[in-house]
């Protein structure tokens, strides 16, 4: 039924949220000495780095010096933590199942180097035929460019992919690529409005195959 299957990795295979902005929070103290406000923070979730990034210069005025500092701070504390980041309920059983019905690919907001610690630490990194993360495309979700780089990778058309996503931002990017989509509430803790997705579950315990035959036949 689908050529591939195109995954985004936080919030929908491992729950990096509270992680990710406890470092960050220090890692703006650490580098540019700014109290970053968490409900900024919490507006910019499920955006890749680099868009991040884009929207912190605009607000704090900061250099590329001063970017390039928070990043340094930033991977040096985070990149190790997760090795313990557990995967999301469901998550290791519906790749390993996934990917014995069709090519799959990463598709990411965070760099190759945080994705593939992921990866290593779930010792999921066979599963996956490609990984896009945010250091390898100009323009981030929610603009499509980073699925339709997953799809051109392993040569299937758009419409043949299905997107596992849990921010809205990424289910907009997907359906903007001309993919069919489910919206995971599990990692986003049923916050994020994903009613634009074309099915939604609340956790990937849910998305058996059979299930997703029945419900995109």
């Amino acid at each position: 039924m689908f050529e591939a299957i195109l995954w985004d990795m936080d919030g929908t295979i491992v729950d990096t949220e509270r992680v990710v902005w406890t470092v960050m929070q220090q890692a703006f103290r650490d580098a540019v000495k700014i109290e970053l406000p968490e409900a900024l923070f919490e507006s910019l979730l499920g955006q890749s780095e680099l868009d991040f990034y884009r929207h912190m210069v605009e607000r704090f005025s900061l250099t590329e010096g001063d970017v390039q500092a928070i990043r340094l701070a930033f991977d040096r504390d985070y990149i190790p933590m997760l090795a313990d980041v557990p995967a999301l309920p469901g998550a290791l059983e519906r790749i390993a199942e996934f990917h014995a019905r069709a090519p799959q690919a990463l598709v990411t907001g965070s760099t190759s180097a945080q994705a593939g610690a992921v990866l290593d630490a779930l010792n999921i990194r066979e599963h996956f035929a490609h990984v896009v993360a945010c250091d390898q495309y100009s323009k981030g979700k929610p603009d499509p460019e980073p699925f339709l780089l997953a799809a051109s990778r392993l040569g299937v058309e758009p419409a043949g992919c299905l997107v596992l996503e849990d921010s809205p931002s990424g289910v907009t990017a997907a359906k903007k690529a001309g993919m069919k989509v489910v919206g995971i509430h599990e990692g986003n803790k049923g916050k994020y409005d994903i009613r634009h997705a074309d099915l939604e579950v609340a956790s990937l315990l849910e998305l058996e195959w059979d299930k997703l035959v029945e419900a995109f036949a």
